[in-house]
């Protein structure tokens, strides 16, 4: 199971790359389109849309190689069995939190669908494909989460 997260993780970070050129080539569009005076109108909405994908796609890689912000001083400052006490607390209130987030974020993305959310605008953009993959990136996210725990506590 490791194996095939490292695998889906390693796919989605490079779909990550190559939607992070589509977000570039989007905003030099948009703002190509503005000085020539014919704005393509949602080139700056959709660029957000993608930038969101990407964010939260990228999520699990990150966790996996454990890149993620952590107050490392203070957890050097103290003895080891102290130290792996923290990390243990660290990742049960970090499982339960993203957890609650999850739920969250599969509601709302159960509401977009079911109301047809969309941005407002000249260009109707659904916000719902955004919202699926925000939950799809984010349960990845967990279950990363869950293996480095499982990996970090059962040696």
């Amino acid at each position: 199971m490791k194996h095939f997260f490292h695998k889906t993780n390693e796919a989605l970070s490079a779909f990550c790359g190559w939607l992070m050129l589509v977000m570039m080539v989007l905003l030099v569009m948009d703002v190509c389109s503005r000085n020539v005076g014919k704005p393509i109108q949602g080139m700056a909405e959709l660029s957000v849309f993608v930038m969101m994908i990407v964010i939260y796609l990228g999520m699990a890689r990150c966790e996996e190689h454990k890149e993620h912000v952590s107050l490392e001083i203070v957890k050097n400052a103290f003895s080891p069995r102290i130290k792996r006490v923290i990390e243990l607390s660290a990742y049960i209130l970090a499982l339960i939190s993203i957890g609650i987030f999850f739920y969250a974020l599969l509601q709302d993305a159960i509401a977009s669908y079911v109301s047809r959310e969309a941005l407002a605008g000249v260009v109707e953009l659904r916000l719902w494909p955004v919202k699926v993959v925000m939950v799809v990136g984010i349960a990845f996210f967990w279950i990363q989460m869950l293996i480095n725990a499982v990996n970090d506590f059962s040696a």
